[in-house]
């Protein structure tokens, strides 16, 4: 009879073991599962400067509670960039969807290429200064900021003016034409602005 009991409380004792291995086991599989679970974000392909079209590519990460931070690819980004994201990182979800304002226009001028970056292309953001014209005293003029963060809409490096300049197309609110068309009076420079420091969508200086 006594050995009956000890045999049945070192069984019971087998199988309560045998439980805890097993639930151990399968808590162990679901902390590594979640740890490795991985979400489908968007990332920048190149430099996506303020208020230019966003240009992604889908990627897997393992993000874990950052993964609502980012742009699911379960949603195509929609509109213009609203804040800045350098070449290869992940776009946020409140970086997109800017509408670019509707009287907006596109304005030529003429710069010297010594004048602009030399490697300024379609979507930078720069600020745009005059200088007027050296005075015969050979004082040095006082350069002027005319308009800051507008966007480049084109540039055309085959094509030069009388005197070597290049044409840049700048996209303006309709309110800013006048202040850049009358600036081209003057010695145009363009200072590409930095990423880290663009605005949306271009005030007037």
């Amino acid at each position: 009879m006594i050995r009956g009991k000890r045999r049945r409380l070192r069984d019971l004792r087998v199988w309560l073991g045998l439980a805890l291995i097993l639930g151990s086991m399968f808590l162990g599989a679901f902390v590594l599962s979640s740890g490795n679970q991985t979400n489908n974000v968007w990332r920048a392909t190149r430099d996506l400067a303020v208020g230019s079209v966003p240009e992604v590519e889908s990627v897997t990460l393992a993000l874990g509670d950052a993964a609502s931070t980012y742009l699911s690819t379960a949603q195509f980004p929609q509109g213009r960039m609203k804040f800045p994201v350098a070449i290869g990182g992940l776009i946020p979800v409140n970086a997109v969807g800017a509408a670019l304002p509707a009287a907006t226009r596109l304005v030529t001028i003429p710069v010297d290429p010594m004048r602009a970056p030399v490697s300024i292309t379609a979507g930078d953001v720069v600020d745009v200064w005059v200088s007027a014209p050296k005075a015969n005293n050979g004082v040095p003029p006082i350069p002027t900021l005319v308009l800051s963060n507008i966007r480049v809409a084109e540039v055309d490096r085959d094509l030069s003016g009388v005197g070597g300049e290049i044409p840049v197309v700048l996209d303006v609110v309709d309110s800013q034409t006048a202040q850049l068309i009358g600036a081209t009076r003057g010695e145009l420079s363009l200072v590409l602005v930095p990423l880290n420091s663009q605005s949306f969508y271009g005030e007037v200086g």
